[in-house]
Order: C-alpha cells, then sequence, then structure tokens
C-alpha cells in the first residue's frame, strides 16, 4: 500500500516538475544577465590616492601613509558598489606603479598612469589627489581618464576639513556618491 504522500507526489508531479523548470529557467537566465551586465561595467584602475601640499613634520609621515591606505582601500570598495565600473586588480601593475610614483606623482606623470591602466587592461583609470593645505583645510581632488587617449571623462575637485580618518572617509564618500551622480 502506498503512502499518503507518495499518492499525492504521483497525481501532482508533473504540476512539481512544471514549477521546478521554470524555476530553474529564472536562474539560468539570471545568471546570464548578470554575466551581461558585469561585461558592460567599464574596467576602471583605481590608483591609490596621493597626497600633495603641506605635509607637515616627518611625524605624520607613518600617519598619511597609512590614511592612503585605508582611504584608498574604502574608495576601491565603496566604486566596486557601483554598476558603472569593474574594478581591476591593480596587482599585477604594482612594480610599475612603484616604480613611476618613486619620481614623480601620478596624477601629473604626462600620461605614465594610462600606460600603467593599459596594461592592467583597463579602459579608465582613476587618479586622486589630496592638497593639504594645514591640518584643517584640505581639498580632493580627482580625475576619471580614458586610457585610449588620455581624454578626463570626469573630474572635480572639493574641500573638506580635518587631516583625520574620518574627515578622509568621508570625503571619499562624498567622491563616490558626485561619481555616481554622473554615471546614472
Amino acid at each position: 500500500m502506498r503512502s499518503r504522500f507518495a499518492l499525492l507526489m504521483a497525481r501532482h508531479a508533473p504540476s512539481w516538475m512544471i514549477a521546478f523548470l521554470l524555476i530553474a529557467a529564472a536562474m539560468a537566465a539570471g545568471v546570464a544577465l548578470a554575466a551581461e551586465l558585469e561585461q558592460e561595467r567599464i574596467p576602471l584602475l583605481v590608483l591609490d590616492i596621493e597626497l600633495v601640499g603641506d605635509l607637515g613634520t616627518g611625524e605624520l609621515a607613518a600617519e598619511h601613509a597609512a590614511r592612503i591606505e585605508k582611504s584608498s582601500a574604502l574608495l576601491r570598495e565603496e566604486l566596486s558598489r557601483l554598476n558603472a565600473y569593474r574594478i581591476i586588480d591593480a596587482t599585477p601593475v604594482q612594480a610599475a606603479i612603484d616604480s613611476a610614483r618613486a619620481t614623480q606623482y601620478l596624477h601629473r606623470c604626462n600620461g605614465c598612469e594610462l600606460d600603467i591602466a593599459k596594461q592592467a587592461g583597463a579602459h579608465e583609470v582613476l587618479v586622486v589627489w589630496v592638497h593639504r593645505v594645514s591640518q584643517l583645510i584640505l581639498s580632493l581632488k580627482f580625475e576619471i581618464r580614458r586610457v585610449p587617449d588620455g581624454e578626463v571623462v570626469y573630474g572635480r575637485a572639493f574641500d573638506f576639513r580635518g587631516d583625520n580618518d574620518a574627515s578622509w572617509a568621508r570625503a571619499v564618500k562624498y567622491m563616490v556618491r558626485d561619481i555616481q551622480a554622473q554615471v546614472d
């Protein structure tokens, strides 16, 4: 004698199979759509933030280095959430970045950032620098440059207050919101 569950399953099996096939098809379509959207995202190389201007005393060098590293990581994380960009890993071109940065700022290196971005497989490169006027007054400036021709796709500058982690984080998040408003 068959159980009641077995009888119900036998009677409704075609309905369950159809539902399962519809769900599987929808999931496959979603995966295909996600892959297509990933292909449409612009490959962007995000260079580490640079600090220029009044760098303060030598005692601040380690603090600034840590702040730059932390803020650059936050910048990449925030930009990765935008649908417009696919953030390119800079690890394969880090030696070229370090070599160029040893002699000059990348935001004004006469196209070296474009060569590095091309090596990384990026279509655009983001250069960001903070001009420190004093402990209180700073300006964050950025440009997104197209790799083939160096044309500035988008760029802005704005001031922020306070040479500390919280102020830099707010400035980075504001910059990403500004970029998002531009690309949406």
